[in-house]
């Protein structure tokens, strides 16, 4: 497990930060080309990891549809257990069938494509399985993600920007939108570079809040509840 920083900026600061990030005496280099971030979140009817996160609920795992570019026509997309022990977290990955969102059809029909498709053998299929049949789609969020590496590797940068939220049906239609102006910058280290951490934290100006997409763009959609920061 890993812990995870998370700091919430204007938009109109990303070129500066930018410019921090390149210059840190850290050397932070970029490992990938930035990219879209597509999610699917799954939750029950009663919201139950919505109010774990509300309710500070140390221990919870939270489920997603995960995937990289075009936000409709999905080619390799994951299922995520996100799960967060305190301040730790660490995530679990299952590969599901290819989803297109222009065409029309409903959560049971995929629950039904994942069976057919997964190693039913495998007890641990059978255990993801489970857990998502008693889920609906509740919310789609997308972002653009850069990645950056300590030149140690013991630390791992990502900036969001241009986050976007769709309330979501079990039919996989988006209902109403949401979007945020400002760009969400996430620390990842292990716990041995905890001290560290707070060196880069310093270097780059940055102060730890929570931020959840989760609890944002449900509070925004259903709620029409924004906070300043979540």
């Amino acid at each position: 497990m890993r812990y995870e920083s998370k700091f919430v900026l204007p938009a109109e600061m990303r070129d500066r930060f930018l410019n921090r990030v390149r210059s840190s005496r850290f050397l932070f280099s970029e490992i990938y080309w930035e990219r879209r971030v597509n999610n699917i979140y799954l939750d029950t009817l009663e919201f139950k990891n919505l109010y774990d996160n509300l309710n500070g609920v140390q221990n919870r795992v939270k489920h997603r549809i995960r995937w990289y570019g075009e936000a409709t026509r999905i080619k390799k997309p994951t299922l995520e257990y996100k799960i967060k022990h305190g301040e730790l977290g660490e995530k679990e990955f299952y590969w599901l069938p290819e989803l297109d969102l222009r065409e029309k059809f409903n959560y049971d029909e995929y629950l039904g494509r994942i069976r057919a498709e997964s190693d039913a053998a495998a007890p641990e299929i059978n255990l993801m399985l489970a857990d998502i049949a008693i889920e609906i789609p509740t919310l789609h969020n997308t972002y653009w993600r850069q990645y950056f590496l300590s030149a140690d590797r013991n630390f791992r940068l990502t900036i969001d920007r241009d986050l976007r939220y769709g309330m979501m049906d079990r039919w996989f239609n988006s209902i109403a939108t949401y979007a945020e102006d400002k760009i969400v910058v996430e620390l990842k280290y292990n716990n041995p570079d905890i001290h560290k951490a707070g060196c880069i934290m310093q270097d780059l100006g940055l102060r730890t809040t929570r931020n959840s997409k989760y609890v944002i763009g449900m509070r925004a959609l259903y709620f029409n509840d924004i906070l300043e920061q979540v």
